[in-house]
């Protein structure tokens, strides 16, 4: 058929991939949650800014952008203290992990929302998550 000199070209500027759309939230155990944030060589650290002014909102905001699941418990979560701290998990439909922790507090003076989220991966595939805030 290479004979008759046709050719067929696709053009894949046409083509448009959601890396969201492979990503799962999923679950795993305190244990191993740990077991992998202190195997997983490749962090990022994102700076929180945010006009959200509520940290359980920005949490479910982050979550939702990320699909990722929120491992710490929602009693834990709960109160006015101030301060939040949560483990997030995600793997893709390929298997790989991701692992995220989030620490905020509320600037008293301001009520604006100050703090990071780290992701952790084995390796730089997902850097994508640390775009999305």
């Amino acid at each position: 058929s290479g004979i008759s000199g046709d050719r067929s070209c696709v053009v894949l500027n046409d083509i448009h991939i959601d890396i969201m759309d492979y990503i799962v939230p999923a679950s795993c155990t305190d244990t191993e949650f740990r077991k992998m944030w202190a195997e997983f060589e490749w962090e990022n650290k994102v700076s929180v800014q945010t006009n959200i002014s509520d940290m359980n909102l920005y949490l479910d905001h982050i979550l939702g952008c990320t699909n990722m699941k929120c491992l710490t418990p929602k009693q834990a979560l709960s109160g006015d203290c101030g301060f939040l701290a949560a483990n997030m998990y995600a793997k893709s439909v390929f298997g790989e992990d991701a692992l995220a922790n989030i620490s905020i507090e509320q600037l008293p003076d301001t009520g604006a929302l100050s703090g990071h989220i780290r992701i952790r991966q084995k390796a730089k595939v997902w850097r994508c998550l640390s775009e999305t805030r």
